[in-house]
């Protein structure tokens, strides 16, 4: 399934329709975030907005499993997304889900993040509720934008050359951040290849979505979340 329609009526209808995998309780949404090192993947991005510890922790494990099988990221960093490093800091729910996840052997999770380290090599999964990771998404889709048109404004009077020179410069670098890229976000745990696309999806991000969601099935991802939830 894929969609660039409401997230809200595509989240809800694919679990009604197509149910929740075996261990799931919540499905999420992962974003892939580009970062100097490489990529990071964020769950949840909006899917499931009141978690309880249990869900981050599953999102931890599907969004493991996603990193490692479709993006070929060896036994990847998993951080919980918090205001602080230390283990006493944040909500009751990050307390409690930091607790969840040290205690699985399995994940190789390294503690808390802040928000600035999404874009520093600390990790290649975070895990957030949804409300706050819809936040970061979009805080994040909008300062890119706001960034480069300040960039490009400040170098409209300059001379041809320079101008030429920032614009090959400007869209190298926006090239790697534009979301038609990675073609959507999935919706992992539920019974299916589920893919989010933007709601401005052009025809490179549908084309790149189907790409996703085909690789998905060929990888049999959900399979894999499956036995690793079941462990």
């Amino acid at each position: 399934m894929i969609s660039a329609g409401h997230t809200g009526a595509f989240v809800a209808a694919c679990q009604l329709r197509l149910g929740r995998l075996t261990g799931v309780n919540r499905p999420g949404i992962a974003v892939t975030i580009p970062a100097p090192q490489g990529v990071c993947v964020l769950c949840d991005a909006g899917a499931n907005i009141q978690a309880k510890p249990l869900h981050l922790y599953e999102y931890a494990v599907m969004a493991s499993v996603y990193a490692e099988h479709l993006l070929s990221i060896a036994q990847p960093r998993v951080a919980l997304m918090s205001i602080g490093e230390e283990r006493v800091k944040g909500t009751g729910l990050v307390k409690e889900a930091h607790a969840i996840l040290a205690a699985d052997t399995s994940l190789n999770f390294v503690g808390n993040v802040e928000g600035q380290e999404l874009f520093e090599d600390r990790c290649e999964v975070v895990i957030c509720d949804g409300f706050v990771g819809n936040i970061i998404l979009k805080l994040a889709e909008g300062l890119a934008e706001g960034l480069k048109r300040t960039i490009t404004a400040e170098f409209e009077s300059r001379d041809a050359e320079a101008q030429s020179l920032l614009r090959t410069g400007l869209e190298r670098v926006w090239n790697r951040h534009d979301y038609s890229r990675y073609g959507g976000a999935p919706l992992l745990g539920v019974n299916s290849a589920c893919m989010i696309c933007h709601g401005r999806s052009n025809e490179q991000a549908i084309t790149n979505a189907v790409r996703a969601a085909k690789r998905f099935v060929e990888m049999d991802l959900n399979r894999a979340i499956e036995a690793r939830l079941a462990r």
